[in-house]
Formats: structure tokens, C-alpha cells, sequence
């Protein structure tokens, strides 16, 4: 049986009411709202409104209101929405609940730069010895400790029956956010090897898996060192990611860090989804955040096969230009999921509502059709607040086209 949900900011349902954002919603054939509850930062229009059109929100705080005693050695803070709106996300789910609609909540785990600021000790740190201030790192014990008590706090809040867990991973670099400044060579494989953590934690996890890891953190800095002040070879075409595939079979101790990443991640998935099931509540984890598509998902430490047989459901975010780039992300990972013996009922199909991605409906709905064609039945629309008039509207036409392979 199909099922389309659509995300959602909590101050779009303080902008237009629990009651009306599921009565739009519910009228559009949504079946779940998926609402963000611990984010990290965003600036958004909302081009649908005539006042409060651009929201800056406040970053990485729990805009749902959490119970700081449950947490050890890191916690998020409670945002203004948290404090000034207590009753936001039970009153939508009272109004979700009278419609019909299912409520999901969304975390984010790893990607808080104002944690990994204050605790640089917890943050990814590359060859070179710096701390990145976008990520925390999965090995980190104090780390792993806050995405197990945030995710089950958001659960324990017992208005959710599933949660979707975003960056529950090794986050690579090149944030985004703030401005940054990068007139070296930055493709995919030096940005893998920029990315690459040499905590103390998973220096002591590399070793005990009998990697030299002292020896490929000063290899893995020569080779950038090397990359970036090389002349050019006059004309070279820009690195596809190819190339990084390629390193891994020649350097054992790249593969080998990269799988022990890999397994990090993994483990803590099935940590997550434990403590989510005690509480009632199902495991949505998402795919990597920028290590896209899928087949490029083990940068951050995100094995598909290995995530999809610890989750309920394994989302992707498929944000691209075509329904071709679609249909090749959706069969690699269906190839990876039948090696855990799992298929297209365990996956989920994400898009967005943006023009920008679709300038039409009939190219929106070519990727709707092709996540239909491929046998997954659970789409996910990005984003209530910042659609236009037209696209969502579109949303009725993507609900009846998933129902029409049900």
C-alpha cells in the first residue's frame, strides 16, 4: 500500500494553524507529516505568504520541548518555538490524529555546528589535526551517547510512531554554511580524503582493527598536500569519483578505514533503532546527507545493505534534475538492499516541491512515476513551507499516480 508524506517546519504550523495545514494537506491526498523537531540552521522563504515570507531559524536547537535531564554528556538546547509554543506538535497531532493523518518526527543527529564548536574534542577532525565545526563524530563516545538519548527523547515524547533520523554519519566536508573559501581542487576525492577523521577515537578504533592508522593520516595529507599544489595537467577533466574508487583498491588501509567507518555507523544505527522500538516508535534513516547519490552514501560511513537491515526504512533523498538520475540512484540501492534479502518495501523515495528541480508538472511527475515503476511505495515530499502555489498543488496528481500501482 502506498504512502506519500510530506515534511514540515514547525514555524510554517505556527504561521498557518494545526487545523489548516492538515486540512490542506489532508485535502491533497498527504497520508503523514514528517515535522522537524531537533534541526540544525536554516534561512527559508516561504514564497506562498504576503508577510513572514523569510524565516531564519534559530540553529541547532529542539524546536520540540525535550526533557535535558534524559541526556549525559551533550544536549540541545530548547529553541523560542520550543518555549513560547509548548503545545505546537501536540496540538497538530490532535488535528493530524482527527484527519487521518499520520505524524512522524524528524531529528537530526550529527550535523550541529554549535556543538561541534564547543566540543571540538567531539568533532570530525581531518589529517591536518583540525576540528571541523559542521559535524560531530559517530566514534565519539559522548557523541554516540547524544544521538541514542536525542533520537529516543523525540521518540519518548510519545507523539510520533516513527522518526526520521538525518546524519546519523560521517559528514564530509564543505559544509555550505558559513561562506566558505576553497580555490583548491575539491572533488570527490579530495573532499573523501579531506573528510577522513583521525579523532582519538577513531585513530583507537583503526588500530584495534590492526590498521597503521598514524601511517595513512600523514600518507592521506601528502596525498592532499601533493593533489593541491601539482601544476594542472593542461586540460585534465574533472574528477568523477572514479578516482577514489580506484585508491581503495590499491591502498588496503583506505579500504579497510573506510570500511571500519562504515561499521561504526552501522552499529549505531541498530543502537538507534533499539532504543526508537522500546519506545513504541519505528526507524526512518535517512541516506547520507552529502554523500549523494546513493552509490556515493559510504563517504559518510552510510553502507545501504548493512543500514537497510537495521532500519524500518531506509529514505533516500533523491533531489535531482531528471527522472533517469532518479531510476539509477532507486536501482543501485534496490541492488544493495536484496544483499540484506530486503527490497523495495523497505525503502522510501524523497523529492522536493521546487521548480528549481522540476520546472514542470509532467517532469515532477516523471520521477514520481519512476519511483512507482521501481516498486517503492513510500514517497516523501520536501517541503510544505517553501512550495510554490503550483507544486503543491501538485502533490494530489503524485498521491493518485502512487495509488494507481497499489
Amino acid at each position: 500500500m502506498s504512502e506519500v508524506s510530506l515534511m514540515i517546519y514547525p514555524w510554517d504550523v505556527i504561521a498557518d494553524g494545526p487545523e489548516r495545514v492538515v486540512e490542506t494537506v489532508a485535502e491533497l491526498g498527504v497520508d503523514r507529516l514528517v515535522i522537524a523537531t531537533a534541526y540544525h540552521s536554516a534561512e527559508v522563504i516561504s514564497p506562498r505568504r504576503m508577510d513572514r515570507v523569510s524565516t531564519v531559524a534559530e540553529a541547532n536547537t529542539s524546536h520540540l520541548p525535550l526533557d535535558l535531564d534524559n541526556f549525559s554528556n551533550l544536549s540541545i538546547p530548547s529553541s523560542r518555538i520550543a518555549l513560547e509554543h509548548p503545545e505546537l506538535y501536540p496540538s497538530l497531532k490532535r488535528a493530524a490524529d482527527e484527519a487521518g493523518v499520520a505524524l512522524s518526527g524528524w531529528g537530526i543527529a550529527f550535523h550541529n555546528s554549535t556543538m561541534a564548536t564547543a566540543r571540538p574534542d567531539a568533532a570530525i577532525t581531518n589529517c591536518f589535526g583540525d576540528s571541523f565545526t559542521h559535524g560531530l563524530c559517530p566514534a565519539n563516545p559522548d557523541a554516540e551517547r547524544y544521538a541514542i538519548e536525542l533520537m529516543g527523547a523525540i521518540a519518548g515524547s510519545g507523539l510520533f510512531d516513527r522518526v526520521l533520523v538525518e546524519s546519523l554519519s560521517y559528514l564530509l566536508y564543505n559544509h555550505g554554511h558559513p561562506h566558505e573559501l576553497w580555490g583548491a581542487r575539491l572533488d570527490p576525492t579530495t573532499r573523501y580524503l579531506l573528510s577522513l577523521c583521525f579523532c582519538d577515537n577513531c585513530h583507537r578504533q583503526g588500530t584495534q582493527r590492526g590498521i597503521d592508522v598514524a601511517a595513512l593520516r600523514l600518507r592521506v595529507s601528502r596525498e592532499l598536500y601533493r593533489t593541491w599544489n601539482a601544476e594542472a595537467p593542461t586540460g585534465r577533466d574533472s574528477d568523477d569519483g572514479a578516482e577514489i574508487a580506484s585508491l581503495h583498491m590499491m591502498w588496503p588501509d583506505l579500504a579497510a578505514y573506510t570500511r571500519m567507518r562504515n561499521e561504526i555507523v552501522t552499529d549505531l544505527a541498530g543502537h538507534v533503532a533499539e532504543v526508537l522500538h522500546s519506545k513504541g516508535a519505528m526507524l526512518d534513516l535517512s541516506a547520507a546527507v552529502w554523500g549523494r547519490p546513493a552509490f556515493s552514501n559510504w563517504m559518510e560511513g552510510v553502507d545501504i545493505a548493512a543500514s537497510v537491515a537495521v532500519a524500518d526504512s531506509f529514505v533516500l533523498e533523491s533531489y535531482y534534475p531528471t527522472a533517469g538520475e532518479v531510476a539509477r540512484e532507486l536501482d543501485h540501492t534496490l541492488a544493495a538492499a536484496a544483499l540484506s534479502n530486503r527490497g523495495a518495501e523497505s525503502l522510501a523515495s524523497a523529492i522536493t516541491l521546487w521548480p528549481s528541480f522540476h520546472p514542470t508538472k509532467d517532469s515532477f511527475l516523471s520521477k514520481v512515476d519512476a519511483i512507482r515503476g521501481s516498486g517503492v511505495s513510500k514517497l516523501a515530499l520536501y517541503n510544505y513551507g517553501t512550495a510554490t502555489v503550483p507544486t503543491l498543488s501538485w502533490i494530489s496528481d503524485a498521491a493518485e499516480l502512487m495509488r494507481s500501482g497499489s
